[in-house]
């Protein structure tokens, strides 16, 4: 297969990241990828395995962790979900996405050992987000990955990412989200996410709500573990803009503190602190410039992350931003837009593209008495328009809710 076919066969999978409602079928187990790891060869053999997993600040505290290592002459994959532009985002190895030719080789390869031993059926039905996470393990082998890094996709204990047995993992601050399918309280939630931890694993966790860390440490404890926790970076210039971020790069550092003292690797905090001013990830309080007025990405997409996202705005002291958010089915966009209204006084509710998409009328509905004025439009690229319309040049606009709203603002950014 081409690149082209090998995303055809890929999307024949069943994405769950696609549905807005999750079928009455036993999709989550580790089961499914068990087999193909068995069928594989057990490419997983060939690297060193970290698992981050959290309700916010996963995917850049698994950037950070990447750049320190990388900026260490280590080499480094990283797996992460979802992507903002490009499906290859999801697959690093060394900083840059895996190549056209690597995927194409690589579902071709999947396709190859599926027909010579299909799955037996009580199994289930194979899904997007684990051929992904297959290929990821696959790729990173491959290519002599030493350290390979994995973003765990939904809660923990039954993510496809968790059949890694991972030696040292990295819990991020854990909060309410997915409750439909995670549970309606902390402790619950941090149950399914304390599941990443194994026997004896180094477990890194930053500052967690009360309820979250008496589940941690349960966990650690049941699993004879090893608990440290982390403290914030200060004093370096990291390449990612926003206070919370030096929370995520603690997170980092104290991972490749273990990597050096437990495990033998070459880490020396020089390099560590230069790898900590790489700043190459998209939509992390990324800021552009269009038409004379600037736009700031931020894919937060949670309460907690939404807080984060005022916290650091208010920090750049910006003045009378407008706010264009749309949000996810799943997502307590409610209570999101309940923190934003106390920062933002004039929004922009838009519809994203996607059966799981959250409709313009339902963040009207939920929008009710807390900002000033609320404006709607059907997609992001007419809320460009409107903010064109309404928004003074030099002024700002900030857009947030979704990683999926982050990316089609990131294409129309990026191709004008």
């Amino acid at each position: 297969m081409n690149y082209t076919q090998a995303l055809h066969y890929l999307d024949s999978f069943l994405n769950l990241e696609k549905l807005s409602r999750f079928p009455a079928n036993p999709f989550f187990n580790l089961k499914r990828m068990e087999y193909l790891l068995q069928a594989g060869g057990h490419p997983e053999r060939s690297f060193f395995p970290i698992l981050i997993a959290g309700t916010t600040g996963k995917g850049s505290t698994g950037f950070f962790l990447e750049s320190i290592l990388k900026a260490n002459h280590l080499r480094v994959g990283y797996y992460h979900s979802p992507h903002v532009e490009d499906p290859r985002e999801r697959i690093r190895v060394q900083g840059c996405m895996a190549s056209r030719t690597m995927w194409a080789q690589g579902l071709s390869e999947i396709r190859k050992l599926l027909r010579s031993g299909p799955m037996p059926k009580k199994l289930g039905v194979l899904t997007y987000f684990e051929i992904l996470t297959f290929l990821a393990i696959w790729i990173f082998s491959k290519l002599d990955v030493k350290i390979g890094i994995f973003e765990i996709g939904l809660g923990g204990r039954l993510d496809a990412t968790n059949v890694l047995r991972a030696p040292l993992v990295i819990l991020t601050p854990i909060h309410l989200d997915h409750e439909a399918f995670l549970g309606n309280t902390v402790a619950k939630i941090a149950a399914e996410k304390a599941g990443i931890i194994k026997s004896h694993a180094h477990v890194v966790t930053g500052k967690q709500y009360p309820e979250a860390f008496r589940v941690i440490q349960r966990a650690v404890k049941k699993n004879r573990g090893v608990l440290w926790r982390t403290k914030p970076v200060s004093g370096i210039p990291l390449g990612l803009a926003g206070d919370f971020q030096k929370m995520n790069a603690g997170a980092a550092w104290k991972a490749a503190e273990i990597l050096k003292t437990h495990f033998g690797y070459p880490i020396s905090s020089e390099q560590a602190k230069k790898g900590l001013q790489d700043g190459n990830w998209k939509g992390r309080m990324e800021k552009f410039q269009r038409n004379g007025r600037q736009v700031i990405l931020d894919g937060a997409h949670n309460p907690l992350s939404v807080r984060e996202l005022v916290r650091s705005l208010k920090k750049e002291k910006i003045k009378d931003p407008w706010l264009l958010f749309g949000a996810m089915n799943d997502k307590n966009s409610r209570e999101m837009l309940k923190v934003l209204s106390g920062y933002f006084s004039r929004a922009i509710l838009t519809g994203i593209e996607g059966n799981r998409a959250k409709s313009v009328g339902e963040l009207v509905e939920e929008a009710k008495g807390l900002f000033k004025y609320v404006l709607t439009a059907q997609n992001i690229r007419e809320a460009f328009f409107m903010t064109e319309k309404f928004l003074e040049p030099g002024k700002c606009a900030v857009i947030t809710g979704s990683f999926y709203l982050v990316g089609a603002a990131r294409r129309i950014l990026t191709h004008v």
